[in-house]
């Protein structure tokens, strides 16, 4: 970006009254040290008073409302369509960013090929594998080599991260097929690398992320988030994977995985179809190769 970028601040909003009256003021610092508007969607909340307090904010943020609740991605999706920055930053209502953490990501998106940038929340940035069949995503070790510098993550995470918009609405944002969550952002970072754009982990953007205070945790069973990402794994393998090998050793591993998750296995396949649909119109934008893009992280 040769000219200097305007920034939005873009986060969804569900249930969150509590987590927005304890964080938002870190956000308004973050946000008023690069001159950045601040875009709240709510998905609908229900059980508190999440829109009675934006609207109690006034001109501090464009607050808006989902008529009915849709979701982490479509209400993301709908933020960042809503912003007028040429970066987003994205974060969730349980996280606080320091003072000067969108100021230090600015200077990252000098570099065109720069797709989004992963913020410092104390756990590093992400990798991943192909193994038995599946790819998998994981934590990667810092060294004390790297532990300070900038480095190449799978994806940034939809709660703590900022983002090229333009190549945001290249890519259509999030992809609606594994709502209600998780996987998304995944899929997002690994479609950016397949296109030969970067996902960057900064570590002198410092945010706190409070996981245990997740909306998501407060609302759901642990037994349908784990069957949500379950199915989530195969349907971004049959989305996004295209090399020969892989693909083999997957359907050779099939029935093993039908026998041992039968219902997110038999769920994804009902998917099949529009997961096909979207990987036969994402296939032209492929330069960079599954292996050369997981050897960034091999272990």
């Amino acid at each position: 970006m040769a000219k200097k970028p305007t920034i939005s601040v873009v986060i969804p909003s569900w249930n969150s009254e509590k987590q927005m009256k304890q964080n938002l003021r870190y956000v308004f610092a973050a946000a008023e040290a690069v001159k950045a508007e601040i875009v709240i969607v709510d998905d609908a909340s229900a059980y508190d008073d999440s829109w009675g307090y934006l609207k109690s904010l006034g001109n501090k943020v464009r607050a808006y409302k989902n008529n009915k609740n849709e979701g982490f991605s479509y209400t993301v999706n709908r933020g960042v369509k809503l912003a007028k920055g040429d970066l987003i930053m994205l974060l969730n209502t349980d996280v606080r960013p320091s003072k000067d953490c969108f100021v230090q990501a600015i200077k990252y998106f000098q570099d065109p090929s720069v797709y989004a940038l992963g913020f410092n929340s104390g756990e590093a940035w992400m990798g991943g594998e192909w193994k038995s069949g599946l790819f998998h995503h994981f934590k990667v070790e810092p060294t004390e080599e790297n532990k300070n510098q900038a480095n190449p993550s799978l994806w940034a995470s939809g709660g703590q991260a900022a983002f090229d918009r333009k190549k945001w609405m290249e890519l259509g944002g999030m992809d609606l097929l594994y709502k209600p969550f998780y996987w998304e952002d995944t899929d997002m970072g690994f479609r950016a690398w397949k296109r030969g754009w970067q996902v960057l982990w900064a570590p002198e953007c410092h945010v706190v992320h409070d996981h245990q205070k997740s909306v998501i945790a407060s609302n759901f069973t642990k037994e349908f988030v784990m069957a949500t990402a379950q199915r989530n794994q195969f349907l971004f393998i049959w989305k996004n994977v295209a090399d020969d090998g892989f693909l083999m050793s997957h359907a050779l591993r099939l029935p093993y995985y039908l026998v041992k998750y039968p219902m997110p296995v038999l769920r994804a396949l009902t998917m099949l179809p529009m997961a096909l649909k979207k990987r036969r119109a994402e296939q032209k934008h492929w330069v960079r190769q599954d292996r050369d893009i997981l050897a960034l992280w091999e272990r």
